[in-house]
């Protein structure tokens, strides 16, 4: 898979400053000194992204990760095909996870919200060998990181789609960060949907912190209810809050 447009075609060249910030990301991924563990991650993660690399590479972007092109500060809008072509193509965790990370950016939002949306709901089937068992699934982990793209998304256009993800209690924390950012969908639903889900335990704190950013007047009973909940977090996001709604 290669680029339908190169950088030299559009009339998008690097400039000296962009030239430099890779040639800096370059450099400082050399200098890092690994241990063994991290040797190996790195061995995984370039054998699994020498494909993607590769399409990069014909698109005019000579990078050694995923990851460098949204570090480096470029525009790299004709890469975001490439980047949503290559999610159904690998599965290492965290490849898979630069990729979602790099297109969760306003300039690739037309084209990967759509995708992100279905990814969502049937994440892609990923695996990591070095990933601790004691961590979370590596398939709700990857559901988490397109969550918070979708957050970062949020706006009127998708607020039925993100109201409806926002209530589905079956994924969980994933929806943490579509939950703080549903007041970015500007619908008249969600300081409901909020209200209801304070006695969600998942995303309870993210609930009390859009409410509290919204200023809802009449959520101020019930948050003041969660100060002495069990969750650390909780009853710091009820304290922010409630200094926001005021009164």
């Amino acid at each position: 898979m290669s680029c339908d447009e190169k950088p030299s075609t559009a009339g998008r060249r690097l400039t000296r400053v962009e030239k430099q910030a890779f040639i800096n990301a370059s450099a400082s991924l050399k200098s890092k000194a690994r241990d063994p563990h991290v040797n190996k991650r790195r061995h995984l993660y370039d054998e699994s992204a020498a494909g993607v690399l590769a399409d990069l590479a014909e698109c005019g972007f000579d990078v050694q990760s995923v990851g460098e092109l949204r570090q480096s500060g470029l525009k790299y809008q004709v890469a975001v095909p490439v980047l949503l072509g290559w999610i159904p193509r690998v599965s290492y965790l965290p490849l898979v996870e630069d990729i979602v990370r790099t297109l969760s950016v306003g300039f690739a939002k037309k084209d990967a919200l759509p995708v992100f949306l279905h990814l969502f709901r049937y994440p892609p089937e990923v695996e990591d060998r070095m990933r601790p068992e004691t961590s979370q699934p590596a398939k709700e982990h990857i559901r988490w990181v397109i969550g918070n793209g979708l957050g970062i998304f949020a706006s009127p256009a998708v607020a039925d789609e993100l109201i409806s993800l926002a209530m589905a209690r079956e994924y969980g924390d994933a929806r943490s960060q579509i939950v703080l950012n549903l007041p970015k969908v500007k619908s008249g639903d969600v300081p409901r949907v909020l209200l209801e889900l304070l006695d969600d335990p998942t995303v309870a704190a993210s609930a009390i912190e859009a409410l509290g950013k919204m200023k809802f007047v009449e959520a101020r009973e019930r948050i003041e209810r969660l100060l002495d909940h069990s969750d650390t977090n909780v009853r710091k996001q009820a304290k922010k809050a409630l200094k926001r709604i005021g009164g």
